[in-house]
């Protein structure tokens, strides 16, 4: 059983499980050193994780899931869409908005080294969800993290190109 000294039991010590915020407990936990006399701490970290439903073992985390909307307005606007800080996340679906004409984006995964890894094409004329304008042949979810995330190189734009993708945080 961990100690009553803890330092998630000092941070947390006032709160009920409806009362840690996600701030609340990314504090607590954010102090924990990764050292064998810390395993006490560790187990109470994913039992109070899960109890609040700040982590999972098996699926999306509750109160996770965002949209991340960019607009680009020329060819070359290559960037990172998207670079979570912390764990894993799914893409879950989202839209692609041109205005004044053709807008195209090549989707990839990159990593720390520069490496990409295309994964899906954009290319529309209007509005169209992602799902009905790509040719997305991943065979699966498409997951990014602080490791690999979606970089979004522009190759064609008319007068902008909008992006917006929905993504929930899984681990």
């Amino acid at each position: 059983m961990p100690d009553k000294d803890s330092n998630l039991f000092d941070q947390l010590r006032s709160k009920q499980l409806v009362g840690v915020s996600r701030d609340n407990f990314s504090s607590a936990t954010d102090q924990t050193f990764i050292e064998e006399c810390n395993l006490d701490e560790f187990k109470l970290i994913n039992v109070i994780g899960q109890a609040t439903n700040m982590q999972s073992q098996s699926g999306p985390i509750e109160s996770t899931q965002i949209i991340v909307q960019e607009t680009y307005t020329s060819t070359g606007d290559d960037a990172d869409f998207f670079k979570p800080t912390v764990g894993v996340w799914q893409l879950i679906g989202g839209d692609t908005v041109s205005s004044g004409g053709t807008g195209s984006i090549n989707w990839s995964l990159k990593d720390e080294d520069g490496t990409l890894a295309l994964i899906f094409q954009t290319s529309v004329n209007g509005q169209e969800p992602i799902s009905d304008n790509d040719r997305m042949q991943t065979g699966g979810p498409i997951f990014v993290s602080p490791e690999n995330w979606l970089f979004a190189n522009i190759t064609t734009v008319a007068t902008s190109i909008r992006p917006s993708i929905s993504f929930i945080r899984v681990r």
